[in-house]
């Protein structure tokens, strides 16, 4: 019962689709109707109160976008590096729009490769208390089960094939303080990271099985985020080498001097809020992808306080590319990354909005 009523919106939208084919004058009733429902009979949605832990890692019926977000740096035992991520997004926005995009990549670094994974499930996922039980594609190629700082991740991409069991070693980073933070440009967000996930795991590769270890960070958000997603972002998530994590933001666009934040997780597990003033980030240089067409900032240098680090991609073709033979998913880069400087480490950036406009037949 419960697959029927998560396919009856498609449904819904195949017979009003056909009916506007066969009767084009309705098209106006319809989405009058559409209206209508979506005021009148759509479960109504806003702001819910501060972050509860464990509670908020479970599926939220009462958002409109959502996601379970998790990259990581990974070693084996003969010296390999490789970087991986998993991300699953949920849409509940409109009457007929109830789906979830699922990601999963990983970079190679010593064989300077990086492949990923793109699924739709046209369906919501079961709420779990105080955790998830995520799945997608065919035989559940990419699984996330868990909550309350421990996960397990299983993803195949390609040839490689990843099993990982994740512990998080210091209390999750609220940012803003654990309530919501409304944007200048439109809606708002909740946002919290466990920014230190103690890591160990097999990868495999066409066939032959390695041990890995390393950290993760897992990014937990959810809200009214369509607006935030149009406008496109820079995001790093740094690992430095004295177990400080740093997350840093600024939104693309004419509101970046506001839509700028950021927090520094210490050795011992205190996350202290990073204001617009207290850190700069500067693009060195671009790459422009092949395949799309589309140029991204690649390589940056990032001030805060009196510490300069140099941000460096590992790889320098990182970009996931939505599928759209079929489905109009998003364009982006996001891909590990280097650090040096006051202190060394490894980062994962993300820079979405950079690709609104691929070149045709990718």
């Amino acid at each position: 019962m419960r697959t029927i009523w998560q396919k009856s919106p498609w449904l819904i939208v195949l017979i009003l689709a056909l009916l506007v084919w066969k009767y084009p004058p309705l098209l106006p009733w319809i989405l009058l109707v559409a209206v209508i429902f979506k005021c009148w009979f759509s479960p109504k949605r806003g702001l819910i109160g501060p972050v509860i832990l464990p509670a908020d890692d479970a599926f939220l019926s009462t958002e409109e976008v959502q996601w379970w977000y998790w990259t990581g740096h990974l070693e084996t035992e003969d010296g390999q590096h490789f970087g991986f991520e998993v991300v699953f997004f949920t849409f509940d926005a409109f009457l007929f729009m109830r789906d979830q995009l699922v990601q999963a990549a990983i970079t190679d670094v010593n064989g300077n490769r990086f492949e990923f994974e793109e699924f739709v499930e046209f369906k919501l996922p079961n709420k779990t208390p105080n955790g998830f039980k995520l799945s997608a594609g065919a035989n559940n190629s990419i699984t996330a089960v868990g909550g309350n700082g421990t996960d397990h991740l299983h993803s195949v991409v390609g040839d490689y094939v990843l099993d990982i069991d994740l512990q998080s070693t210091k209390p999750p980073a609220l940012h803003y303080g654990g309530d919501a933070h409304p944007y200048v440009f439109g809606g708002y967000t909740y946002y919290y990271s466990r920014t230190h996930m103690a890591t160990t795991g097999t990868l495999s590769i066409k066939g032959k099985s390695y041990k890995v270890t390393g950290t993760s960070w897992f990014d937990r958000q959810y809200g009214e985020l369509f607006q935030a997603i149009d406008k496109g972002w820079q995001w790093f998530a740094i690992e430095l080498a004295d177990n400080r994590q740093i997350m840093l933001f600024d939104f693309n666009g004419e509101d970046v001097t506001v839509e700028k934040s950021g927090s520094i997780t210490d050795a011992q597990g205190l996350t202290t809020n990073l204001a617009a003033h207290q850190f700069d980030v500067i693009i060195l240089g671009y790459w422009t992808s092949p395949t799309t067409g589309c140029t991204y900032p690649a390589g940056w240098t990032v001030t805060i306080g009196s510490e300069i680090f140099t941000v460096q991609p590992a790889v320098p073709d990182q970009e996931i590319r939505g599928n759209h033979n079929f489905w109009v998913g998003p364009v982006y880069w996001e891909g590990a990354c280097t650090i040096s400087g006051a202190v060394n480490g490894q980062a994962y950036v993300e820079l979405n909005g950079y690709c609104k406009c691929p070149k045709p037949g990718y």
